[in-house]
């Protein structure tokens, strides 16, 4: 490729057309309002032809969820607890269901107890 005073960079760039997600579809988890970083990947995804679904925690952010998720032309609201097991497996049964393959997941759900950020990773509970 050719930099803008037309000498050779050695790099190639790779320009993209079209819808780069069309025909896929994907369950996005944790949007808590329109600032979050799921939200910009959820919109950008749908930007580019994805099929979204929306997972929440909770009346309260199911409210803010709903309007959101619709906006990115999605009718599928989930409510789904990540801490509770039951809640993950109707989640993703009734995901099935309605899609049957699921080609991805954005899973950007967050939150800790400031006690738990202290030690390893790998020595976090559940709680």
């Amino acid at each position: 490729m050719h930099g803008s005073g037309g000498e050779k960079t050695g790099e190639e760039t790779l320009v993209l057309t079209g819808p780069l997600m069309k025909g896929k579809r994907g369950l996005i988890m944790g949007v808590a309002n329109d600032h979050s970083i799921a939200w910009g990947i959820a919109r950008a995804l749908a930007a580019h032809g994805a099929e979204l679904a929306f997972t929440y925690q909770g009346e309260s952010f199911g409210r803010r969820v709903k309007p959101l998720a619709e906006s990115a032309g999605s009718n599928i609201l989930l409510p789904c607890d990540v801490t509770d097991p039951a809640s993950l497996d109707a989640a993703f049964e009734r995901l099935e269901k309605e899609w049957g393959v699921m080609d991805f997941v954005v899973h950007a759900i967050a939150h800790s107890d400031k006690n738990e950020l202290k030690g390893r990773y790998v020595d976090t509970t559940r709680e």
